[in-house]
């Protein structure tokens, strides 16, 4: 479990102080909307039901601007000092990108992926970060071509295979065993899901999870993971 999540499901904290991490936890100004969906996200029914500018406005800790409620750097210190949040550079940065990043996860699915992960880098367990953050990603690739491209993709499949045979595929079961992960890409790369650098970068990504998913004497330093969920992140997560 975060902190987050921990810290919201406290009954000494009061509601107020419950939005101010929220908003504490978030890079840069959220909307009211927003604050009540990572209420949601991490357990806390009570706060996505209500209204947060109700509490926020009535404390000297809270800030209204046009996009949206911030907190003061005073607020931060208070919630540090009371162990509801960690404070900055305590945790690695790799792990900070991550549980930011979870702080705006509004999808059960990538969220699971992301605080497992978490967990992982927090344990120093880099090999099982690359490989859980590279199965998300994947998960997040197969439903984006399951609801949007399904139609693109066993076309592209046909036109490759007509000589093998195809079979079109029509759930995730079917893409996992359709193609490798090597060619999945370049075919996502083929019905423009991804750039070509875009596919050359998640080549790199799938590389490393290869290494790291099977036994060798390879060894992963915090940079190389924090290289690796960076890259997923932004070409995958944050779209998909």
């Amino acid at each position: 479990m975060t902190l987050l999540r921990e810290s919201l499901a406290r009954r000494d904290v009061s509601k107020t102080d419950k939005y101010l991490l929220i908003v504490a936890m978030h890079d840069g100004p959220m909307k009211a909307n927003d604050i009540r969906a990572v209420a949601r996200q991490n357990g806390w029914r009570d706060g996505s039901g209500s209204l947060p500018g109700d509490y926020l406005k009535h404390t000297k800790n809270a800030i209204y601007v046009p996009t949206g409620w911030t907190v003061t750097e005073a607020c931060k210190k208070s919630l540090v000092e009371r162990g509801l949040m960690n404070a900055a550079g305590v945790l690695t940065p790799v792990t900070e990108a991550l549980e930011r990043y979870l702080t705006d996860v509004h999808d059960s699915e990538k969220a699971r992926f992301v605080e497992e992960a978490v967990q992982c880098v927090k344990n120093k367990s880099y090999r099982s970060a690359i490989v859980l953050t590279w199965v998300g990603a994947v998960y997040l690739l197969y439903q984006h071509v399951l609801k949007h491209k399904l139609s693109e993709f066993n076309q592209e499949g046909r036109r490759r295979f007509q000589k093998k045979g195809w079979s079109d595929v029509s759930d995730v079961d079917g893409l996992a065993t359709a193609v490798t992960e090597s060619i999945f890409l370049n075919m996502l790369e083929h019905i423009g899901v991804v750039t070509k650098a875009e596919q050359k970068e998640l080549q790199n990504c799938l590389d490393r999870r290869n290494t790291a998913g099977h036994p060798n004497s390879a060894s992963f330093e915090e940079v190389t993971v924090g290289a690796h969920i960076h890259e997923l992140i932004s070409k995958v997560y944050s779209k998909y």
